[in-house]
């Protein structure tokens, strides 16, 4: 099991985080709804989620009583917060939805940033967003749990990832962090001879990626061998 950072989280944000690693989502999704926010049902969402409101809550409140001493400990102190802050906040609760199973509701958070026009689900487009990386890595990650399913443009969101993928920009930090867990998952794991077949089948003697990975994502639902590589190379 890969463990999550450590970075301290705010008081609305950890409970959520805890859910997903006491809950980890399938990398094989429901289909999507394609609704806008305002019309998607989040009663079929855990409650956890319901104590993230908004965007100030992605930041880390005070725990110092001498920060604002009127109102006592674990008071925000980020009341307002600068546009930047902003954007990468709603990325973040879309990518918090994404991790709860609200796979709708993630989607229509980062698509302004993201896509350089209106949207029927997303809204008004937002351009040249400071988040613009993570605005686009996030959908990536939408579509790859859409998976098999059809979705966007008559696609299955195995091919609709793989394009927000392309969109990412390639200096984006998260691409060499995630490829490098990746190796290191490939090289410590104590996979079968049969397994490692499978894999090095799909890598193709190239470095973990997202490109590998996507493939690795769409190949396990050929066979029940290959989901099984999946589910061990993902653990």
């Amino acid at each position: 099991m890969v463990e999550m950072n450590t970075k301290p989280l705010s008081s609305s944000v950890a409970p959520v985080v805890e859910y997903f690693m006491a809950h980890p989502q399938s990398h094989q999704g429901p289909p999507m709804l394609y609704q806008s926010f305002s019309e998607l049902d989040r009663s079929r969402l855990p409650d956890v989620i319901e104590s993230i409101s908004g965007a100030e809550d992605m930041f880390i409140e005070s725990n110092e009583e001498e920060a604002l001493p009127s109102a006592g400990r674990n008071t925000r102190v980020n009341t307002h917060i600068s546009k930047n802050q902003e954007h990468h906040a709603d990325v973040m609760l879309g990518l918090l939805y994404l991790m709860v199973g609200g796979v709708d509701e993630a989607h229509d958070l980062v698509l302004p940033y993201s896509l350089p026009e209106d949207s029927e689900w997303g809204g008004p487009a937002v351009y040249d967003s400071p988040a613009l990386g993570s605005a686009c890595y996030s959908p990536a990650l939408v579509h790859r749990t859409e998976g098999a399913h059809l979705g966007e443009l008559g696609l299955c969101g195995w091919d609709n990832a793989r394009t927000w993928f392309e969109e990412t920009p390639q200096d984006y930090a998260l691409f060499d962090k995630a490829s490098n867990e990746c190796e290191n998952l490939y090289v410590h794991s104590a996979f079968t001879t049969d397994e490692l077949s499978v894999l090095e089948k799909i890598k193709g003697g190239r470095k973990w990626h997202w490109g590998t990975t996507m493939d690795l994502f769409s190949f396990s639902e050929k066979t029940p061998s290959n989901k099984r590589v999946l589910y061990r190379f993902s653990q």
